[in-house]
């Protein structure tokens, strides 16, 4: 296969590792958060003049620990800390909703001004950031049980048995087994920890297109850790990550579902759009296979037919210069504008309920399940006019649910909707007089795959 390993770690180290100076600041965002929760625990302890004691301990879960949190392609500072907050049995609620709530309570006393407010979901209290940042506190807690043995459960839809570090455990020692090693008479021309690397890339190629849904980092560790996945190569990581390529996409055409390494019995996989997501990855694969068939056959490929195919995997300027600029020629669109409009974009809790803040077009990562209140602030256009809305999503779970294109069915100078599918989506308005469009503002609003869908499939209401 045609070697471009050289420009490919050149690639790893600028665009894909985090960074020191990232994860450095990520770790401030993880203190900082901490320290408010404890200072939230103070407050609810004054207000029901009841103690409310700190997590004994707190550790680092998910990408962050395990070092396979890459930059983000799309320049969003979409990031995920997980943190897992250890309590003693005695100093948490003992139902496990009230123990996640009890930490939402604590961090709503502290986190003020947020994209949304902190979220007791199912497996952790979330908090986003405005920036794109979010983080998972997964509550546990600890006790020695009749027999003497220490146990550590995990505040989910009841207490189940799981320990933090299992995972992070677990990852480390494949990374240490499964990746190229030094012999007495053979030294690899890889860095240590090949594996890691692997698991980089394609985490990075999921995350290579905002229109794309595809599985996220635990899933993808988990199929690249099984038996066979990952082809270690001792000479080129281009090789390895090819082969692993090819292997995990003959892998998947047999099944798509995927099961925690360390409890086979949770299946990772369970929920349709996880399964959704890696019936995509397949299909990706399978495409990103045949891009880069032009490899193999060393005698016709150059190197510029070698950049060009692992572009099409990583989607990024380092491998191929793109075009930055798109038509912007809309048949239906008067010839000459000689008005304009002023759109302004606010988030709420709810449709129809108070707003909180201000999204200006395009600026940050929202999660899904927010209120969007679209408004006509200013217009030019003399009256009588009609106001039409427009959207136009992008991306996987939209064009699955048929929402790619819809047109409001009423008219107004407001419109509400809601964030419902992963990818960067348009709200259009336009304002037509006698069957003319006499202005156009258009209001981009980006989404990550994080939070929840409040509108069922199909539902005209979801905006993206």
């Amino acid at each position: 296969m045609y070697d471009i390993s050289a420009e490919l770690q050149i690639f790893y180290d600028t665009h894909v590792r985090l960074g020191t100076d990232l994860r450095k600041q990520l770790a401030e965002y993880r203190e900082l958060n901490i320290t408010r929760l404890k200072n939230g625990l103070d407050d609810l302890a004054t207000e029901t003049d009841r103690p409310h004691p700190y997590p004994y301990e707190c550790k680092n879960q998910g990408g962050y620990a395990m070092h396979t949190l890459n930059q983000d392609p799309n320049g969003s500072n979409d990031y995920d800390i997980d943190i897992a907050l250890i309590f003693k049995k005695d100093d948490i609620p003992e139902d496990p909703l009230k123990a996640r709530q009890r930490v939402r309570d604590a961090l709503c006393k502290r986190c003020t001004n947020f994209t949304k407010e902190p979220e007791a979901r199912t497996n952790a209290v979330t908090i986003w950031y405005a920036e794109g940042y979010h983080i998972d506190f997964a509550i546990y807690r600890t006790y020695t049980d009749n027999f003497g043995i220490k146990r550590i459960e995990h505040a989910s839809t009841e207490w189940k048995r799981r320990d933090p570090m299992e995972i992070n455990n677990w990852f480390s020692e494949c990374v240490s087994t499964l990746s190229p090693k030094k012999h007495i008479l053979r030294y690899p021309q890889v860095a240590d920890g090949q594996m890691r690397r692997i698991v980089r890339y394609l985490k990075y190629f999921c995350r290579s297109r905002t229109s794309w849904s595809l599985p996220g980092g635990m899933v993808v560790s988990a199929l690249v850790a099984e038996p066979e996945i990952y082809r270690a190569n001792s000479d080129r990581d281009d090789l390895a990550l090819y082969n692993t390529i090819v292997a995990l996409r003959n892998r998947l055409e047999g099944s798509c579902r995927v099961y925690n390494p360390v409890d086979s019995s949770q299946e990772l996989t369970g929920k349709t759009e996880v399964l959704n997501q890696v019936t995509r990855l397949r299909d990706r694969l399978d495409t990103a296979i045949s891009e880069l068939s032009v490899l193999c056959d060393e005698s016709k490929c150059t190197r510029e037919k070698a950049r060009f195919a692992w572009d099409w995997i990583f989607n990024h300027e380092f491998w191929a210069k793109k075009e930055s600029t798109k038509a912007t020629t809309r048949a239906d669109l008067s010839a000459v504008k000689r008005y304009s409009v002023t759109v302004r974009c606010d988030i709420a809790k709810r449709e129809n309920g108070p707003t909180y803040k201000h999204y200006s077009s395009g600026t940050s990562v929202l999660p899904k399940g927010i209120a969007l209140k679209f408004s006509v602030i200013s217009t030019d256009v003399p009256p009588p006019y009609t106001v039409r809305w427009i959207v136009h999503n992008e991306g996987d779970e939209a064009g699955e649910a048929n929402q790619t294109i819809w047109e409001s069915s009423d008219s107004g100078a407001i419109k509400w909707t809601s964030t419902a599918f992963k990818g960067n989506h348009q709200m259009i308005c336009r304002i037509e007089k006698n069957g003319l469009v006499m202005a156009e503002a258009i209001h981009i609003v980006k989404i990550n795959a994080s939070g929840h869908s409040r509108n069922s499939a199909g539902s005209n209401s979801g905006f993206g």
